[in-house]
């Protein structure tokens, strides 16, 4: 009697299991148990039973005979680690072809594989914070950066050459950027890729280096670049400039430049709400009691604004469609919030006392406190 596990529970699936959920438990099992991955002692052994069931349950016949007759109706029908000519046999019973495969995909991820063809790999992105007053967060504000961007050669136009006839195809990837490397694992092996050692991954030689760029095709270059800030962002948002960041080497696109909005600080104004603005605004005492009209200070200019008589310091009046926009393609806004704060002044004229004493005098008004 075999004492081999049952296939369906190496793999971890059902006897009901359909191709493709058997084809995704081999990938997560394949990826997690290779030894090139794996470093655990047991993980040669756990792999190579994981592609025994696989090569088995992938065959329409032989899974039948399995699923019939277990482990005994497999003697004799090549199943096993030996059973198949490598990964690349096993996987095109899988519904792919060589170098276009579930296992070329797979095994492409895990080593950096891309068969037959040079990748074209972006540049790298750069990410920056810009910090904005409430008045540019408010109305939005165009700004400039500097940065200093790996970028296209000037001088070589980004060839890396004195002249186009100095670039040559690799003689060792062909110009794929990429050489085939074979594994050997036991009885199994598999075809990897790398880059070139020769060419970098270009894909190309050259003969006669630009001198600026030392055949590179890129240089360090300070940039200005033009930010228009739209009105209705939030702290923590992020502007992207896409192709704005550095160039590639490779053949790709340049990367992005990702901007983080932030907001300075304030000791008069803060943000209420989604789109409501909280301003502390100092009103005189006489206001307070006399209920005027008063203008306060916007960054719209002066807005004329009723007090209601006996305010108390802390309350607040709104004034509608003072805030911040509610987003960037919006005319909507929120409203200005005015926390009153009602200041008293610390000296005071003769006259003022004199004044100010008479009304105390005739007043009926009494101040309340309690303990409760």
């Amino acid at each position: 009697m075999s004492n081999k596990r049952d296939y369906y529970e190496v793999l971890g699936v059902s006897k009901t299991a359909t191709e493709q959920e058997i084809k995704k438990a081999y990938r997560s099992l394949a990826k997690k148990y290779h030894p090139d991955v794996n470093k655990a002692a047991d993980a040669e052994t756990k792999f190579k039973e994981i592609n025994e069931a696989a090569s088995i349950l992938m065959d329409a016949d032989k899974r039948s005979r399995y699923d019939q007759f277990g482990h005994a109706g497999m003697e004799g029908s090549g199943q096993g680690a030996g059973g198949f000519g490598g990964f690349e046999d096993f996987f095109s019973n899988m519904g792919g072809q060589q170098g276009n495969s579930f296992f070329g995909d797979m095994f492409g991820d895990m080593f950096g594989g891309n068969r037959g063809r040079q990748r074209n790999i972006n540049g790298e992105d750069v990410v920056i914070e810009m910090t904005l007053s409430f008045k540019e967060l408010i109305y939005g504000v165009d700004r400039e950066i500097k940065l200093n961007l790996l970028s296209k050669c000037d001088t070589c136009d980004g060839i890396g050459a004195k002249n186009p006839n100095d670039v040559k195809t690799c003689s060792q990837c062909g110009g794929h950027g990429f050489v085939n490397v074979t594994q050997q694992m036991g009885p199994l092996s598999f075809q990897s890729q790398q880059q070139c050692s020769k060419c970098r991954g270009l894909g190309k030689e050259i003969l006669n280096k630009c001198i600026t760029c030392n055949g590179r095709g890129t240089h360090i270059k300070s940039k200005t670049i033009d930010v228009p800030i739209p009105h209705g962002l939030r702290p923590n948002q992020q502007l992207v400039l896409q192709g704005y960041g550095h160039a590639s080497t490779l053949g790709g696109n340049p990367g992005n430049v990702y901007v983080n909005i932030k907001l300075a600080q304030s000791k008069v104004f803060s943000l209420s709400g989604s789109s409501d603005l909280l301003m502390k605004y100092n009103i005189s005492y006489l206001d307070a009691i006399l209920g005027n009209d008063i203008l306060i200070e916007t960054f719209e200019g002066l807005v004329k604004m009723k007090v209601p008589k006996g305010i108390n310091s802390g309350e607040k009046i709104r004034i509608p469609n003072k805030g911040l926009y509610k987003d960037s393609r919006s005319s909507r806004r929120g409203d200005l919030i005015v926390e009153i704060n009602i200041s008293v002044p610390t000296s005071i004229s003769k006259k003022e006392r004199k004044l100010l004493e008479e009304i105390e005098l005739e007043t009926d008004f009494k101040i309340k406190n309690s303990l409760e």
